[in-house]
C-alpha cells in the first residue's frame, strides 16, 4: 500500500533517535530512503495488478533497502544491527518470493491486487488518522514515541484491515499487507504487541 513507507521512517525514527544524536546521524536521511518508496504512487491505481509493475516496486523497493541498510550500518550500534537483523529476517525471504515471477506469493498477490486497488477509496480516513498520528510522533517526547507510533500502526491496521475485508474477503488481507512487512520487517508487531485498542495509553 502507499503509505507502508511511512511506517519504515516512524519505528526507524524511534529506534535510532538516541544513537542517531551520538554519532551526528540525521533523521533526514531516512526521509530520503523513504522518498524512493513514495514513487509507488506513480502507479494510478496505488496497487501494482502485473508484473511489469511489480518488478518496477520492487525495483524501488530495494533501492530503499539500501538506504535503509546503509544508514543502519553508520548510525545504530552492533546490538540494535542484531535486533534489526533478527525481525527482518523474514521480511528478507517475503521479499525474494514477492520479487520472483511466479513464485505462491507472487502469484496470489496478483490475484488479489485488483480488488485491493478498488478499497484505496475506503481506506481515505485510515489515512487521514495516519498522517495526524505522524504529526503527533514527532512532537511527543522519546519515552513516548514508541507508544505513540505504536497505536497508531495498530489502529491503522485495524482500519485497513476492516477495508479489506468488507470489499475482497479475509484472504486477502495477508496480501495487501505485504508491502508494509517488506518495508517495515516484523518490528511493528514484536514491540507493539501490547498496544491494541484496549491500551489506555492508544485510548488517550
Amino acid at each position: 500500500m502507499r503509505t507502508f513507507a511511512l511506517f519504515a521512517v516512524v519505528f526507524a525514527f524511534a529506534a535510532y533517535q538516541v544513537n542517531g544524536e551520538a554519532c551526528n546521524c540525521h533523521l533526514r536521511e531516512l526521509d530520503l530512503c523513504a522518498a524512493t518508496l513514495l514513487l509507488f504512487n506513480q502507479n494510478p491505481s496505488g496497487v501494482a495488478t502485473t508484473d511489469a509493475e511489480v518488478d518496477k516496486q520492487c525495483g524501488f523497493l530495494k533501492e530503499s533497502q539500501e538506504c535503509f541498510r546503509n544508514f543502519t550500518t553508520r548510525c545504530s550500534t552492533p546490538l540494535q544491527r542484531e535486533l534489526i537483523g533478527f525481525v527482518s529476517e523474514g521480511s528478507q525471504e517475503l521479499f525474494k518470493q514477492f520479487c520472483t515471477k511466479g513464485t505462491e506469493v507472487r502469484t496470489n498477490y496478483l490475484k488479489h491486487a485488483p480488488c485491493l486497488g478498488q478499497t484505496l477509496p475506503d481506506q481515505k480516513k485510515c489515512l487521514t488518522d495516519i498522517q495526524a498520528g505522524l504529526e503527533k510522533v514527532s512532537t511527543v517526547s522519546f519515552n513516548d514515541r514508541v507508544p505513540a507510533a505504536c497505536c497508531m500502526y495498530n489502529r491503522y491496521q485495524g482500519c485497513t484491515r476492516k477495508a479489506v475485508a468488507n470489499k475482497c474477503g479475509e484472504e486477502a488481507i495477508e496480501f495487501g499487507e505485504i508491502l508494509v512487512k517488506m518495508a517495515a520487517s516484523d518490528l511493528p508487531n514484536v514491540v507493539c504487541t501490547s498496544y491494541g485498542e484496549g491500551n489506555a495509553r492508544c485510548n488517550s
